[in-house]
């Protein structure tokens, strides 16, 4: 019976140890935080229109606007809008937020349009002409964290 006791009690620590080693590289990895909740729960990022952010806002998504050209290291964003007038510093914020975080959703403004394929190759998932509004896609961005 002591015998049975002992591989038994052997046997637990053995399989907890094991449990604790792969829920600690799941959590070393951002397991929750880069889930879809984890995204929702940070908000969008917001470069170039700080008129945008009121809309956002309203629209209950949480953003945080970007006013240098350096991305945060904070966590997982669900979206990048990058929607300066200046190509050069959107590209440069879609280029950053890619390498930094290659999951995030990235929507930039192309204001000259022999630049597309620069965005595309940064991997922009979604350009926008210089005129064109961004209430349909707030309202896209809006059923996405949803």
């Amino acid at each position: 019976m002591t015998i049975l006791l002992i591989i038994s009690t052997l046997g637990v620590v053995v399989l907890g140890f094991f449990v604790m080693l792969r829920l600690d590289n799941f959590l070393g990895k951002g397991g929750i935080l880069d889930g879809p909740q984890g995204r929702a729960n940070q908000g969008v990022l917001l470069y170039g229109a700080p008129d945008a952010k009121e809309k956002i806002c309203r629209m209950g998504l949480k953003c945080t606007t970007l006013t240098m050209l350096s991305f945060p290291e904070d966590g997982f964003y669900s979206a990048l809008l990058a929607l300066s007038r200046d190509d050069s510093g959107n590209i440069a914020i879609c280029h950053a937020a890619k390498r930094s975080d290659p999951g995030i959703v990235i929507i930039a403004r192309c204001n000259a349009p022999e630049q597309r394929g620069v965005y595309e190759a940064v991997g922009v998932n979604r350009l926008l002409d210089a005129g064109e509004p961004i209430d349909g896609l707030l309202t896209e961005l809006w059923g996405i964290n949803r």
